[in-house]
């Protein structure tokens, strides 16, 4: 294996185009070559930005390019399943944005067809499980000093979504990172979710201004996961973890307190690329060393499958104003 990998960005919006100068500012051992997305005026923006990377107006003609070895896919979330599914039959490592898939009989669609190949291919980009706040969590709950974990709660903060979200908007494009830290964190699968929101007006009841998901534990253990989608004021996130004898919690606000002029203020993030820029770093590091290393790492297809099987199951217990089962079936040794 060569000492560097070389890969294309599909989407280079704000998502792609963060991944993309990561990956080339930041990351021992990536190139990016190749950048592809509808607007071409992006794509060359992009492109240039990362010394010259070749540009594409087609993502399977990227995919199959022979200069690259590893695939981002930061495109529109429809696009995801069939990029991946593209990645895997090219043999090629991919690093999919969340969600994986439109729904669960999709993303095990993608999981099958990687498990039929005998090999992970996929990372699903949970990035909170490379966040320093969120490990610092799991570790001290994990290392047994506060006992036993019984509650995970994370809360979820959006300063505005332009347009106004339905209930699966807030779920799928938000939350969905929530469910995946709580089962990382908890190290257990979600058995039962019950979904509660407001939404923003009479007029608009399956929008989604705030909602609130109760998980049940398939152990017994609890938790509680929470979105403002319109807060007003700026992008937060806070999860603690309760043990029987303390409780862990990230701090909500890593920036200064500054005094002045008889007030006293901290500095709140805008969006998550600010919030989680080290994150995103880690991540791609992460994936980057797991290619040249040969062996995968990190959230996989798996764990977007069950996110999303979760996502689901909330979204319908919303719907429904009723706790909904969650069905997970048995993990394919693959991912063991």
């Amino acid at each position: 294996m060569s000492n560097r990998v070389n890969i294309g960005v599909i989407g280079a919006g704000g998502m792609g185009g963060r991944h993309a100068v990561n990956l080339t500012d930041a990351v021992a051992g990536a190139k990016v070559t190749a950048i592809m997305d509808v607007d071409s005026a992006r794509a060359e923006e992009i492109a240039a930005r990362c010394g010259g990377a070749k540009v594409f107006a087609d993502a399977e003609q990227l995919v199959a390019a022979p200069d690259v070895d590893a695939v981002v896919i930061a495109a529109p979330n429809r696009f995801h399943a069939g990029l991946t599914l593209s990645c895997i039959a090219a043999g090629k490592p991919v690093l999919c944005e969340k969600p994986l898939a439109s729904d669960g009989e999709e993303a095990r669609g993608v999981v099958d067809t990687e498990t039929a190949g005998g090999k992970r291919l996929v990372q699903v980009g949970f990035m909170r499980q490379y966040d320093p706040d969120h490990v610092a969590v799991k570790q001290v709950s994990d290392s047994g000093k506060q006992g036993q974990p019984l509650v995970i709660r994370s809360v979820h903060i959006n300063p505005s979504w332009g347009d106004i979200p339905s209930l699966s908007d807030v779920i799928n494009g938000s939350l969905i990172h929530d469910i995946h830290s709580a089962r990382w964190m908890m190290g257990d699968e979600i058995a039962r979710v019950h979904t509660s929101f407001i939404p923003f007006s009479p007029t608009q009841p399956l929008s989604a201004r705030y909602v609130m998901i109760q998980l049940h534990f398939r152990n017994g253990t609890l938790g509680s996961l929470e979105c403002n989608s319109d807060s007003g004021y700026g992008y937060e996130i806070t999860v603690s973890i309760t043990g029987e004898t303390g409780v862990v919690q990230s701090s909500p606000l890593p920036h200064p307190i500054v005094r002045h002029s008889n007030a006293s203020s901290q500095w709140i993030e805008e969006d998550w690329l600010q919030r989680f820029n080290t994150a995103y770093v880690n991540e791609a590091q992460a994936w980057v060393q797991s290619i040249l290393d040969g062996e995968a790492a990190g959230p996989s297809a798996w764990d977007g499958y069950v996110a999303i099987l979760v996502a689901d199951a909330g979204i319908e217990s919303g719907l429904q104003a009723q706790p909904v089962a969650v069905e997970v079936p048995e993990m394919p040794a693959l991912y063991g």
